[in-house]
């Protein structure tokens, strides 16, 4: 039998508190479209509620810091995280600085290699690319870039024929919403940073359902997102987790227009220059 999950663990070699895999969103923006979005695009929330999404960021991530909880894995996400080349650098150099923090990936469409510059991939430990794109002459070319201008970085494709469903009005009952958030995937890779608040899922943040995550801030001791991230039982949100409730997937990555070509070509084109220099 699977054990139940946890979303924070303690390790005693480093008598430490540590989260697996924490996410922040840097930009509500994306390049694309999809159909049944995870993130909720185009009508995903601000992930921050100052304009300076880094220095917001940076400031929860502060917090866990001081309360000496490490991070297995940052995934800087969006939308899109390479929407805005600079900010995507900056928040890498920012976040780079933090030694609580194991490594650093990127999650990205794969769509826009003009928009990570060499500085940035200094920063990134691993690249993980979403693939809605059916080239493969776009991916030997991801492959072949990376090894010449970022040989240390983990290069990984995702490629997925269906999605998880996100969007819906299914609700289940106590019993099954709680067998659900027992054994919920989302939890222990999902704990998520957005608007000062840490969630013990992306699809809470993405809700915006903020009175269902923890504030961050000077007064925020340990106990307290111990008790938050491995909490018993159920939260309201739980009860509508599409994801979670095993419905038929949905193909994933469908635009309403042919977007996903145009760029494809763009970043044959970029990734082959850059090659040849």
């Amino acid at each position: 039998m699977k054990d139940k999950v946890c979303g924070i663990e303690y390790g005693l070699a480093k008598k430490s508190y540590k989260i697996r895999e924490l996410e922040v969103s840097i930009t509500p923006k994306c390049h694309l479209s999809c159909d049944n979005c995870g993130f909720y695009i185009p009508n995903q929330p601000r992930p921050t509620i100052s304009k300076n999404v880094i220095s917001e960021i940076s400031t929860c991530l502060k917090q866990l810091q001081r309360l000496n909880i490490k991070v297995g894995s940052l995934a800087i996400l969006g939308g899109e995280p390479t929407f805005n080349k600079q900010g995507l650098t900056d928040s890498l150099i920012e976040f780079s600085e933090f030694d609580n923090i194991d490594r650093i990936e990127v999650v990205s469409h794969g769509l826009s290699p003009q928009n990570i510059s060499k500085y940035a991939f200094k920063c990134i430990d691993k690249l993980s690319i979403s693939v809605y794109f059916n080239n493969e002459e776009l991916i030997h070319l991801w492959k072949t870039y990376i090894s010449k201008y970022a040989p240390h970085l983990e290069l990984e494709f995702r490629k997925d024929e269906g999605w998880d469903k996100w969007l819906g009005n299914e609700v289940v009952d106590d019993d099954k919403a709680q067998q659900m958030f027992d054994y919920c995937w989302y939890r222990k890779h999902c704990v998520t940073i957005e608007r000062k608040r840490l969630f013990m899922c992306s699809r809470i943040a993405k809700l915006s359902k903020d009175n269902e995550g923890i504030y961050l801030n000077e007064k925020t001791n340990i106990q307290s997102i111990v008790r938050y991230l491995n909490q018993p039982s159920f939260l309201d949100s739980c009860k509508s987790c599409t994801p979670m409730m095993g419905l038929p997937t949905v193909k994933a990555g469908q635009q309403p227009d042919d977007r996903i070509s145009k760029m494809v070509k763009t970043a044959i084109k970029f990734l082959k220059t850059k090659i040849d220099e």
